[in-house]
């Protein structure tokens, strides 16, 4: 894997986008932006990105009010989230796009295609859905309480919902190393986390556009996965003219740090066939 630098750009409504940035743009492939899950951020993919085979120019960036990025004046939505990654996009001369986007990520891939659907030529949706919100209800709930107490009094509930049993139970070292960065990440989500969950969950309904998008898909699901069911993919695979479904029988809703080795072989040998 090429050295990653740590990279920042100014937004039109002032907020600071921050982004890892591991190798140079290739005239012969695409560029490849990662988009993180809800309560995470870029590092999430950096195991991924350490097993790819081959060397890509890949930008891993924190959404806006998550990680190192600021909130600016405007929302935290799907909508702007992927408005942000188009300018990045224009700001950089990033013509052509791999987009791998993890349960929010996939949300604001979603998103990205409709915005500016001739720069992405493939699109990696991991455990998210094509649906709006349908537990409502539920995450207004969670939306208070992390608005009211930050996210430490709840990092086991997070856990239970990020990722599978068998990640949460796996004593390999690695798999215990990961477990406590996250778990010490989630105890230090700010209340204002509760702006970008307010974005997941009031997020509009995207089917009536997947059966004109022929981006080629991949679609990754997790079969331990409590909070996405790999039957909402299903759901997008029947509906998309050119995707190809895949389920880790082992994983959770967060398969990029739960079989990260995995994910890459994946994601890496479908970009290798887009191209």
């Amino acid at each position: 894997m090429e050295r990653d630098t740590t990279q920042h750009l100014l937004l039109p409504d002032g907020a600071e986008l921050h982004y890892v940035e591991i190798g140079q743009p290739c005239v012969s492939r695409p560029s490849v932006l990662m988009l993180h899950s809800l309560f995470f951020n870029a590092a999430m993919f950096m195991p991924v990105i350490q097993s790819l085979q081959n060397d890509w120019h890949i930008i891993c960036p924190d959404h806006r009010n998550q990680g190192l990025s600021t909130a600016g004046s405007q929302p935290a939505t799907m909508r702007q989230l992927a408005q942000d990654y188009a300018f990045l996009a224009q700001e950089r001369q990033l013509s052509a796009l791999h987009v791998v986007g993890s349960s929010m990520g996939g949300y604001v891939a979603q998103e990205l295609m409709q915005l500016v659907p001739k720069k992405i030529r493939s699109a990696v949706l991991s455990c998210c859905t094509s649906q709006a919100e349908q537990q409502k209800q539920r995450f207004d709930q969670l939306e208070a309480q992390l608005r009211r107490d930050g996210g430490e009094p709840y990092v086991a509930a997070l856990l239970q919902t990020m990722f599978g049993e068998a990640f949460l139970q796996d004593t390999d070292s690695a798999a215990v190393a990961q477990r406590e960065q996250w778990r010490e990440h989630f105890a230090n989500l700010p209340p204002s986390i509760a702006d970008s969950v307010n974005g997941v969950f009031s997020r509009p309904d995207y089917q009536a556009y997947l059966p004109a998008n022929t981006i080629p898909h991949l679609l990754i699901s997790g079969a331990l996965d409590r909070a996405k069911k790999p039957l909402d993919m299903e759901q997008m695979d029947a509906l998309l003219p050119d995707s190809t479904h895949r389920v880790f029988e082992h994983s959770g809703h967060t398969p990029p740090v739960e079989a990260a080795k995995e994910f890459a072989l994946l994601i890496e040998r479908f970009w290798n066939q887009v191209n």
